[in-house]
């Protein structure tokens, strides 16, 4: 009996699950196994980098699958900054009917033409999904105009705001205050997670880590073998003082990071540049696939992830287990009163 939502209609999939957008790991093979497997498949626009390079994944992501998938673009603090204006348009030009964007609001941030990158994909009657990191930002891009929320907390992987607080505490108020659908983005690989997020208000959930540890995702094994072998106490938060706070897998090299970054005494992301470079990232996910050569990000979930199953494997059981929680134990735990 699958889960309707309001994300499963806004979107046309099937499971109320988003695959996160993660550089370096969003590639049209991922995105496209997802969505054929019923959820929302999602292609990396700022791994992509260049307009040629992102209409090649989307052409190829179209390939793979005839059901719908998104592209994302993630305007955060970088050493290389791509030209937005060039890939949206490109994704514009491709037909594509959903985005998601994550960092600074969509409805803020500028294009050559003068529009805001927010108008520029409603014009073309795409669906935008925002992806914040509290309720209070979530508000506001709700009243700037997107179509979704995707609500991350303290124990997303990637980076996380500065608010540090929990699902617990921001999705229930996100219930009360959002009338968009919105999702929860981070540390989720489990169907009582899913049950829950339905609980709190949410429409759905959004998942990366999980995704990284499945047998499309594009990565080297020992990045997932890596994940399989991790707990919840496996990552480790990095860049507060510099103001760009993430949760990061914890290996010699992030322990490195947090070690120069304690001794700050006021904020300069110089001395930590050369530990965090993109470079480092993508070999470690595609060269030599060690877990300890990068700054890699990676979300709480890793005390679920147990196996290494396909999307399919991994989307049925999780929305399995969901079902089976609504549907036999919450309403068990619902009784008349006179049976009391």
């Amino acid at each position: 009996m699958p889960l309707r939502t309001r994300f499963t209609d806004l979107c046309g999939i099937e499971h109320p699950v988003l695959c996160g957008g993660m550089q370096y790991a969003g590639y049209a093979e991922l995105a496209a196994a997802v969505s054929n497997a019923g959820g929302l498949g999602t292609v990396s626009a700022l791994t992509m980098n260049t307009p040629e390079k992102l209409r090649a994944e989307i052409q190829k992501t179209r390939s793979l699958t005839s059901k719908p998938f998104a592209v994302n673009f993630t305007v955060l603090p970088a050493m290389l900054t791509p030209d937005y204006h060039l890939l949206a348009q490109s994704a514009i030009d491709e037909g594509v009917k959903i985005v998601q964007t994550a960092g600074n609001a969509p409805n803020k941030i500028k294009m050559k033409d003068g529009r805001s990158l927010l108008q520029m994909f409603k014009d073309a009657g795409i669906v935008v999904i925002h992806k914040c990191m509290s309720v209070k930002h979530a508000i506001a891009a709700e009243k700037g105009g997107v179509d979704c929320i995707s609500l991350g907390a303290v124990e997303y992987g990637g980076h996380i705001g500065n608010d540090d607080v929990t699902h617990w505490v921001s999705q229930p108020l996100a219930g009360l205050k959002l009338t968009v659908p919105f999702l929860v983005a981070g540390a989720t690989a489990h169907g009582s997670q899913l049950a829950a997020a339905l609980a709190m208000g949410a429409s759905g959930v959004e998942i990366g880590t999980a995704f990284m540890a499945t047998k499309e995702a594009t990565i080297k094994q020992g990045i997932k073998d890596a994940i399989v072998q991790a707990d919840e106490h496996s990552t480790i938060l990095l860049l507060r003082k510099v103001g760009n706070v993430g949760r990061f897998y914890k290996n010699k090299l992030t322990k490195e990071v947090a070690e120069i970054e304690s001794k700050m005494e006021k904020p300069d992301f110089t001395p930590l540049a050369h530990l965090m470079t993109g470079k480092r990232n993508y070999a470690a996910l595609h060269e030599n696939g060690d877990p300890e050569h990068g700054a890699w990000t990676c979300g709480m979930a890793g005390g679920f992830i147990t196996d290494i199953p396909t999307c399919k494997e991994f989307l049925e059981r999780l929305t399995g287990t969901a079902e089976k929680i609504i549907m036999e134990r919450l309403t068990q735990a619902v009784v008349p009163a006179s049976r009391l």
